[in-house]
């Protein structure tokens, strides 16, 4: 399978919409792809930050080891395909924003879930063995497996309670920064030929 390395979201999206499927280790950060039908594609091990996927469809698509910080995931398909399962195992989602994102059957396995929005998130049949959910958030219309229990994963149930929610905001903010300088120092000088702007 050829893999294409690509410089810029248009050319992601003119690629994608003629048949390639293969962009692994792809830098695209903070662009804006939100409503874009991206199914089947593989971004594993690529660095994705600040992404808005919100109301896009990647359903069936491969984001293994891929780092997905602080983006927004609302309302999207990333759940079980005909034939595969979306695969985010030992995906980087720190801070993302999952809101009634679809995982159904999403394999998670040893992704990192700290500090994400899991409010109205679809996790059933997910695999989340050994994923980490410290600080996570959900609420009453987020769907786990019945044997799952958040609170004991470290995931904390959302409430009405102003302050805590401030605090909250304010200490995410506090880490947006370290955790950006972290994920960038992932890569090596010989992958910034990828870098890019939208």
């Amino acid at each position: 399978m050829i893999m294409l390395k690509i410089h810029n979201k248009n050319e992601l999206i003119n690629n994608y919409q003629t048949g390639v499927r293969n962009f692994q280790q792809t830098i695209l950060t903070a662009v804006n792809l939100a409503e874009t039908n991206l199914e089947q594609i593989n971004l594993d091990e690529s660095n994705l930050i600040e992404i808005n996927w919100s109301n896009s469809n990647l359903s069936q698509a491969s984001l293994r080891k891929a780092y997905l910080c602080l983006s927004n995931f609302q309302n999207c398909c990333l759940k079980q395909g005909y034939l595969q399962e979306a695969n985010l195992e030992q995906a980087n989602l720190t801070g993302a924003d999952l809101e009634s994102a679809d995982l159904k059957d999403a394999d998670l396995t040893g992704a990192n879930l700290e500090q994400a929005n899991l409010k109205g998130t679809n996790l059933t049949g997910a695999k989340l063995e050994n994923a980490c959910l410290t600080g996570a958030v959900y609420n009453s219309a987020t769907i786990f497996e019945p044997n799952f229990d958040p609170q004991a994963a470290g995931v904390i149930l959302a409430n009405s309670n102003s302050s805590n929610l401030k605090a909250k905001t304010d200490f995410k903010s506090q880490q947006n920064n370290g955790t950006i300088k972290k994920i960038f120092s992932w890569y090596r000088p010989s992958k910034l030929g990828l870098q890019t702007q939208d």
